[in-house]
């Protein structure tokens, strides 16, 4: 019996140079750059970094493939691509690096790199957000560094010695620089930060969080913050903006393919 083609949208295009390997059967991947292009073709599946806010458009199952889409409430979320959370972490360790130390991050080899980090917090404390993939992931390399971190999460395992949210105020204020990778409101604890303090924002923020981390950059020596889908940011000498990256892509994508390949239907 002649298998059947699988008709799959992926949105937006740039990820269709991600190509599905040969052994996961037949299917044809519909990508174009207007997500009205892609269900013209009538897919049984959508994969996608993030959507746009039209609420109008009726979407088949959604495979998220970024934070964007996976927190859209609202979506028939058939799965969520896994596997790229360390990168993100290793991403934000790096640009704490390169906004404490003196002079640009030397590249690799990763050694160098950690010995900037360490060089560049001193005896200054490192706070980790949120326990969640990437707090986690961000918690173990900083073991590994060899840099003091706290984390603060009401959900993380016990092993990991967290902080209570009821703690954040006190600890936050003692923090050299904080990563936000917290699924909770940020906008109640930026008044906490010191103004020496930088904050690495790698979590998707609601609209109400991003407005409030934006009007508040000069209260901070630097803000870096991850885009996960196309946004209007201010122009900013304390605004590091950072793009989600290749590898994470790459990474999502190889997620969606073991998904496609597990023998059971759409």
């Amino acid at each position: 019996m002649e298998a059947q083609t699988r008709r799959i949208g992926v949105y937006p295009s740039l990820l269709a140079r991600y190509r599905p390997p040969q052994n996961i059967g037949d299917i044809e991947i519909i990508a174009a750059d207007r997500l009205e292009d892609v269900l013209a073709a009538d897919p049984s599946l959508l994969a996608a970094l993030y959507l746009p806010e039209d609420e109008g458009l009726a979407l088949p199952p959604v495979y998220a493939l970024g934070p964007t889409a996976w927190r859209r409430a609202g979506l028939d979320i058939l799965g969520a691509a896994q596997g790229g959370q360390r990168g993100v972490a290793a991403r934000a360790l790096e640009t704490v690096g390169g906004l404490l130390a003196e002079g640009p991050l030397p590249p690799s080899p990763r050694p160098l790199r950690l010995h900037a980090l360490r060089e560049a917090l001193g005896q200054g404390s490192l706070v980790i957000a949120g326990g969640g993939r990437v707090g986690r992931s961000l918690q173990s390399l900083a073991k590994g560094a060899k840099v003091r971190a706290a984390m603060i999460s009401d959900h993380a395992p016990k092993a990991l010695r967290p902080l209570s949210w009821h703690q954040a105020g006190a600890t936050l204020r003692g923090a050299r620089a904080v990563i936000w990778a917290a699924d909770g409101p940020l906008a109640p604890h930026l008044d906490h930060l010191p103004e020496d303090a930088i904050l690495v924002i790698v979590s998707e923020l609601s609209a109400e969080d991003r407005k409030a981390a934006l009007q508040s950059l000069g209260r901070r020596r630097a803000t870096a913050l991850a885009v996960y889908q196309p946004l209007e940011l201010p122009q900013d000498d304390r605004l590091v903006v950072l793009s989600d990256s290749p590898r994470r892509q790459a990474q999502a994508m190889a997620s969606l393919w073991r998904h496609l390949a597990q023998p059971r239907p759409l």
